[in-house]
């Protein structure tokens, strides 16, 4: 009976084969340094016939490494490294299973005593037997022998071609998809055509891209296949392609939320009676909106991570250590969770509404849009300010329309205590009569406050909202200027000068 190598030429090179992983290595780096006899002493060639062995021996490690790369990933860290290899006498290391027909083919090292009497690790003849099967299922196309020399060339593991044709595919998938999806869209508009409500429409025209996506995805993974390519690089493009799976989705479901807050809010009754509830409704579901695409990237992302051991590892490990992990991830996440739970008890509270006249660090404007961690507030002027959502939690402001639009403003006039006021109330009366935004609700002049050289007259007039009342002040304030100019050539402005009894006497008189 021959043994495991005495069919081979003698060795020029020092092999190491004193542990199963040293030995592995050195049969992946022969085979991958196109030395083919070299990687034959790695095997265990006894049941090849001793004349057989230089000639037989090179192909099988061909055969065997073409395979390994192929369908194995092989992290040399857990193949042991010791001479013993862990395992009892006679026994073999399993470094992976390849399946061939429903039936998994495990891939081994045994350690055989060679005619020098030494023990070496060597890659067991069960396998080599094996190397047949394996080979007529996954071994090179036949077509390869037929390609130039550059396009067989190996680069990381795959032929030239293979990389050219996962380019092609790329392009091709992407070609695919695009095709499918127009003509499934096109199909879908025309059928929601006959439909009397919008919805739908909106959702086919949410749909469109990510549906690209995902046949685009679905394409490749069931064309790339074929390839065979190393099982490092189908293992890559299978994560990658997985995640666009999940982007995919997600990214439709989003786009679903959208158009559902959409159709929602325009079927919120446009009721002036009700504006508060109204308005309260919009804010709620802008808010809900935002948190559930929150929750969604966060599922997504979960679900992408999931697929990796390393992370899947960890999260285990922190599942179990849940107190330590715990505390730290609330001190290093509190910020982002309480603005985000704060965006939360704002909708619910809703001390602010989207479209409230607010006074917030001394600037006046209107509650423009709500996020889950600031609030964006459209000043006067056309400026933006915007406010971390738990200042409107933490610290008092105004809020002028929180119960009703409606809202009081004053103008105040100094002038002299001689000024006939009501001659002036008679004025602003008939100006707010007269002013379209006036509401109806109060107009009233009284003196409020006086001093030794004049007296204060405070106007109180109401409008419907903060911009009508804006602009009834002004407008109301120049009309009294106007007035007081005229009335006895400006002589009631507030003059610096004490109050003289006997010129008011002789006014009186």
């Amino acid at each position: 009976m021959a043994g495991p190598n005495d069919g081979l030429p003698k060795s020029t090179v020092a092999l190491d084969r004193t542990t199963p992983r040293r030995s592995l290595e050195g049969f992946v780096q022969a085979v991958h340094a196109s030395d083919l006899l070299r990687a034959a002493y790695y095997l265990d060639l006894r049941g090849v016939p001793r004349g057989q062995q230089a000639t037989d021996g090179p192909m099988l490690a061909r055969e065997l490494s073409y395979v390994i790369d192929q369908k194995l990933i092989v992290d040399y860290a857990k193949v042991d490294d010791s001479p013993e290899g862990g395992v009892a006498p006679q026994a073999a290391v399993v470094i992976g299973s390849v399946v061939v027909d429903d039936e998994p083919v495990p891939i081994s090292l045994t350690r055989v005593r060679c005619d020098d009497g030494v023990m070496r690790w060597l890659v067991s003849r069960t396998t080599l037997s094996m190397v047949p099967p394996l080979w007529n299922a996954y071994g090179a196309h036949e077509f390869e022998e037929k390609l130039p020399p550059w396009l067989a060339r190996r680069v990381l593991g795959n032929a030239v071609w293979q990389w050219l044709a996962l380019f092609g595919l790329l392009v091709g998938s992407y070609v695919v998809g695009r095709i499918v999806s127009a003509i499934l869209v096109s199909v879908a508009r025309r059928l929601a055509r006959q439909t009397k409500t919008p919805w739908d429409d909106a959702i086919i025209e949410a749909a469109r891209r990510p549906l690209r996506m995902l046949l685009t995805v679905l394409t490749l993974r069931a064309a790339v296949e074929p390839l065979h390519l190393t099982a490092n690089v189908q293992m890559i493009a299978e994560r990658i392609s997985y995640t666009f799976l999940v982007v995919g989705g997600a990214w439709f479901v989003m786009r679903s939320v959208s158009v559902g807050s959409a159709w929602i809010a325009a079927h919120i009754p446009d009721d002036p009676l009700a504006e508060q509830r109204t308005r309260g409704m919009r804010t709620q579901l802008a808010v809900m909106e935002r948190v559930t695409s929150v929750i969604l990237v966060i599922v997504a992302a979960a679900v992408v991570l999931i697929q990796f051991d390393f992370v899947r590892s960890v999260g285990l490990s922190l599942l179990a250590s849940a107190g330590i992990a715990g505390i730290v991830l609330g001190i290093a996440a509190q910020k982002s969770l309480a603005g985000v739970i704060a965006g939360i008890q704002l909708s619910i509270t809703q001390p602010i509404r989207i479209g409230d006249v607010v006074v917030i660090e001394n600037e006046q404007g209107e509650i423009e849009e709500i996020s889950l961690t600031y609030v964006t507030v459209r000043v006067w002027d056309g400026r933006r300010l915007m406010v971390p959502i738990g200042r409107f939690l933490d610290q008092p402001f105004q809020n002028w329309t929180k119960t009703s639009r409606e809202l009081l403003g004053t103008v105040l006039m100094p002038v002299d205590f001689l000024t006939p006021i009501d001659r002036l109330r008679d004025e602003v009366t008939t100006f707010c009569e007269n002013h379209p935004a006036w509401d109806r609700r109060r107009c009233r002049v009284q003196v409020t406050d006086m001093s030794d050289r004049s007296m204060t007259l405070r106007a109180v007039v109401s409008s419907a909202n903060a911009d009508d009342l804006w602009t009834l002040r002004c407008d109301l304030r120049e009309h009294l200027v106007t007035v007081l100019q005229k009335l006895d050539s400006g002589a009631h402005f507030a003059k610096q000068r004490t109050l003289n009894t006997e010129e008011l006497s002789d006014k009186s008189g």
